[in-house]
């Protein structure tokens, strides 16, 4: 515990503003011995000190800034069939999705005639069907893979990165629902709408992967040593198939 509440001191620090390098730095003898099981043990730490889920939100994103990526040492160290190799696919996906949602809204504002017919429309209407399936990714990470982690040092990293699934679902509803009603909009409002919609939408779900990637999953995976576990996540989660690759083209 003495270690997490030295990670934890680290933390605020970067929270406080210090350069995340310099503290890195200053912190490698610490850092070269820490498993990634501390860090959990840190968030439960902070929790108990009564920190409130939005500033732990904030602070989860700091641990990646000084642990830096840990998403190749993760994959590296799964095997091909491991449960969470299919959530680090579909993220993978989605992000594939995120860029070319930048790329459609780009596309949505520079046009001067936008009609329902207009390749730019029916672009953006595709990658909108396949985002929607972020849902049931988050469905499979809230029903079957959080409630696990929670037995072990995961819960507090659990609750954050849960209570964000339901911004982002609420997000790309509203995207959905813009897209899916684009006769009742004037096309200013309709161009504003994409805009402000996209514009919230990648940064939030970009950083809310990586969170996932870096802190969540090398968490768990040092956490949880017991195959049974994860072959019990796998049955089930083998019957929902793939997140996100299902999307009928609106384009031919």
């Amino acid at each position: 515990m003495e270690k997490a509440r030295k990670l934890a001191d680290i933390l605020e620090r970067v929270r406080g503003g210090e350069d995340p390098a310099k503290i890195r730095q200053q912190a490698k003898q610490l850092l070269a011995t820490l498993r990634l099981s501390d860090i959990s043990k840190a968030h439960k730490y902070l929790v108990g000190t009564g920190m409130s889920l939005d500033q732990l939100r904030t602070l989860v994103y700091a641990f990646a800034s000084i642990l830096g990526d840990q998403f190749a040492l993760l994959r590296a160290n799964l095997s091909a069939d491991h449960p969470i190799r299919r959530v680090l696919a579909e993220h993978e996906m989605f992000e594939c999705f995120l860029a070319d949602l930048e790329i459609a809204n780009i596309m949505i504002q520079d046009t001067d005639e936008l009609t329902e017919l207009s390749s730019e429309f029916r672009r953006l209407q595709h990658i909108t069907e396949h985002l929607q399936a972020i849902d049931i990714h988050d469905q499979r990470e809230d029903d079957l893979i959080f409630p696990v982690l929670e037995n072990y040092p995961c819960r507090s990293i659990c609750v954050v990165l849960s209570k964000a699934h339901w911004r982002i679902k609420n997000m790309v509803g509203n995207l959905t629902m813009a897209v899916n009603n684009f006769r009742q909009f004037d096309p200013i409002q309709f161009k504003i709408q994409i805009n402000a919609l996209s514009s919230a939408i990648v940064p939030i779900m970009r950083e809310h992967i990586f969170q996932e990637d870096n802190i969540l999953y090398p968490v768990a995976i040092d956490c949880v040593k017991d195959d049974r576990v994860w072959w019990r996540i796998k049955q089930l989660s083998d019957e929902m198939g793939y997140c996100g690759f299902d999307a009928q083209p609106c384009c031919s």
